[in-house]
């Protein structure tokens, strides 16, 4: 006896990508795979797990993607991306994703980790150091700096405290040498930040 497909529900990707998926994934599968797209509201009652980008569609940013993640749950989420930066990496794990894998993996390596997520596990990949002589918090907050949020908008999103976003961004700026917000971006961008 043949177990079920692996339901998977595709969020916000254009049908070019639905119709090359599908074909794609059943080649690389010992098992049945229904992929479908689906709506956020019905995601969890439909699928076994909601392959999404985890820049959502109207592409605001982080606080955006917290609530384009939210708005599948409690389905399994597995975001895949072609940005797999440490800021993004766990800015999505942190809005509610299961898991993040990138767009160029192969076919097998894609559907190992819908498997993994849809069983209730997690797929976090390995993740350098965005800023050299920053730490991993550090570098998310400078990214936040450079997308323009202010240091409430920056608390809310990490869940930290305004103190403790002004901490970061004194430490950012002693490590950087720079002494405000537009000097420490434009360090980001010459260590190969771009977004």
């Amino acid at each position: 006896m043949s177990s079920p497909p692996l339901r998977i529900g595709l969020l916000g990707e254009p049908e070019l990508v639905v119709r090359g998926l599908g074909p794609l994934l059943a080649t690389a599968d010992e098992g049945a795979v229904d992929l479908r797209v689906v709506p956020a509201a019905t995601a969890q009652h439909e699928v076994d797990v909601v392959l999404l980008d985890p820049q959502p569609p109207d592409g605001r940013g982080p606080a955006s993607r917290t609530a384009w993640i939210a708005g599948v749950a409690p389905a399994r989420v597995l975001a895949w991306t072609w940005r797999l930066h440490p800021a993004v990496v766990r800015g999505t794990l942190a809005a509610g994703a299961h898991g993040i894998v990138a767009k160029s993996a192969p076919a097998a390596e894609l559907l190992r980790a819908m498997r993994t997520v849809a069983g209730g596990g997690s797929v976090v990949p390995p993740t350098e150091p965005m800023f050299p002589g920053l730490s991993d918090r550090q570098s998310e907050v400078l990214v936040l700096i450079g997308q323009g949020l202010s240091n409430d908008e920056i608390a809310a999103t990490l869940r930290v405290s305004v103190n403790s976003v002004k901490t970061y961004i004194r430490e950012i700026y002693s490590r950087t040498g720079t002494s405000r917000r537009t000097q420490a971006v434009a360090w980001a961008h010459r260590h190969g930040w771009s977004h």
